[in-house]
């Protein structure tokens, strides 16, 4: 079977510190930022890499959107993957900006098993940054 996951969308109050969030931190790229707060596109993102995105939707999509949203609350975590050089650099930026994290932890994910730490992005939002790259 091929497939594979296209995006995450996330409700959110603040699109703007989700992206300064993920850009400045996690190191994602944004992407059509300027057209949002142009009003040119509905909503900001980040790309994750040329296959994956996180779309932020502000309180007005949700109104919008409607019943094609899922219910509050039913999002656990999202797991970003990292290459060891990457990985290094990441968590030096968390360190610099005094970011809880929580962990490191052993665990499963796609790939099998690797090291996994976890932190709140600025709507209390989980997400797991995990590397494959053992030392």
């Amino acid at each position: 079977m091929n497939v594979e996951i296209d995006h995450l969308t996330l409700n959110v109050e603040s699109p703007d510190a989700c992206v300064a969030f993920y850009h400045e931190v996690i190191g994602l790229l944004p992407e059509n930022y300027d057209a949002w707060k142009q009003g040119k596109a509905k909503f900001p993102s980040v790309r994750i890499n040329t296959h994956n995105m996180i779309h932020f939707f502000p309180p007005d999509m949700w109104k919008e959107m409607g019943y094609l949203l899922c219910s509050p609350g039913k999002g656990n975590h999202v797991c970003l993957a990292f290459a060891e050089k990457e990985w290094t650099a990441l968590l030096h930026r968390l360190e610099e900006r005094e970011i809880k994290m929580r962990g490191p932890l052993t665990l499963t994910g796609a790939r099998g098993t690797g090291t996994s730490i976890f932190i709140n992005d600025p709507e209390g939002f989980t997400v797991e940054l995990k590397t494959y790259d053992h030392e």
